[in-house]
């Protein structure tokens, strides 16, 4: 039975928190290492934390060097076959996403990341769902224009995280980006697209909180792509946000 690990990395996210840890923990897939990497909350998040200790594997909350030293902390003490991100401020969309995950694994063993859709919500307890984001309209193309799949409805395996390595800690918005450059213009992964919503993820997060957000993002985008070798510019950057406008339109 294919073990997964689940990493969630918080901070200061009291009033999600435990939304986010009821979505995986009652997962009908029982085979699962849950990890916390929490940073050093101020508020009452490691407190509700600890009321699910006993139904945790590790949970560690110390300082930390940003967003993506936390997610690498997370998957050096990870040991699952399959590993899933699901932060402190999204959930599961419901108790059977991992074994629908651990299902497409176990059918085709080449697979090396599985990417289901995100839908986004102003609050976790909304019915409404104010942007949609699919995974079927993702080419690898458009990478290159600084375009990339949903990255907390992927599911990799540790043979492939173990390949690409560790995500960028000089990265402050844009990690994830990096990772899937790194995952499919670099490596060639193999990968695999499904119609299934996965995650709910709260609004706001660091790349669209403002336009000064969404110029750090472009700039870390860019230095991704010429670290990797790949061609493009800042302008061509800029065109992945009419895609980013057709989530909202057409959710």
């Amino acid at each position: 039975m294919l073990k997964v690990s689940i990493i969630t990395v918080c901070f200061n996210c009291e009033n999600t928190i435990e939304k986010t840890l009821n979505s995986v923990l009652n997962q009908n897939y029982k085979n699962i290492e849950y990890i916390i990497i929490d940073g050093s909350s101020t508020d009452n998040t490691t407190k509700i934390i600890n009321k699910y200790k006993d139904k945790i594997k590790v949970m560690i909350s110390e300082k930390d060097n940003g967003i993506y030293n936390a997610i690498n902390k997370g998957i050096k003490l990870a040991t699952g076959d399959i590993i899933s991100l699901i932060h402190g401020n999204d959930i599961f969309t419901n108790y059977g996403v991992v074994s629908e995950a651990v299902e497409h694994f176990k059918n085709d063993e080449k697979i090396d990341i599985l990417i289901g859709d995100v839908a986004f919500k102003k609050n976790l307890s909304d019915k409404k769902i104010v942007r949609y984001y699919p995974s079927k309209t993702f080419k690898t193309w458009m990478l290159r224009i600084g375009y990339s799949p949903p990255h907390l409805s992927s599911f990799f395996s540790k043979k492939a995280i173990d390949f690409v390595g560790l995500y960028g800690e000089n990265f402050i918005i844009a990690g994830d980006f990096d990772y899937f450059v790194r995952s499919f213009l670099v490596k060639k992964l193999i990968f695999k697209k499904i119609n299934y919503c996965m995650v709910y993820m709260s609004t706001g997060g660091a790349s669209g909180k403002n336009f000064k957000s969404y110029f750090l993002s472009s700039r870390e985008i860019n230095y991704s792509l010429k670290k990797n070798g790949i061609y493009s510019n800042i302008f061509l950057t800029y065109l992945r946000f009419p895609l980013k406008l057709l989530q909202v339109f057409f959710k």
